[in-house]
């Protein structure tokens, strides 16, 4: 899966990033990604999905930068 749906399932969101659930379901408990509740399962719009995305590689930079 090259391209997320506007709003995803958790199972979607784990295939984008090749994870499995329980990381995703681990990143929303700690809210680092948003997400909503629907009936009984979880859903998360793209737009938070890439801004988690984004805020993961900014991590990864500023770590990169401390160590070297």
């Amino acid at each position: 899966m090259n391209e997320l749906p506007p709003i995803a399932s958790v199972d979607d969101v784990a295939e984008y990033f090749k994870v499995c659930r329980t990381t995703i379901f681990k990143a929303m408990r700690t809210g680092k990604l948003k997400s909503y509740k629907f009936g009984r399962q979880r859903r998360i719009k793209r737009e938070w999905v890439m801004e988690f995305e984004a805020s993961m590689i900014a991590e990864a930079d500023r770590q990169r930068k401390e160590v070297g």
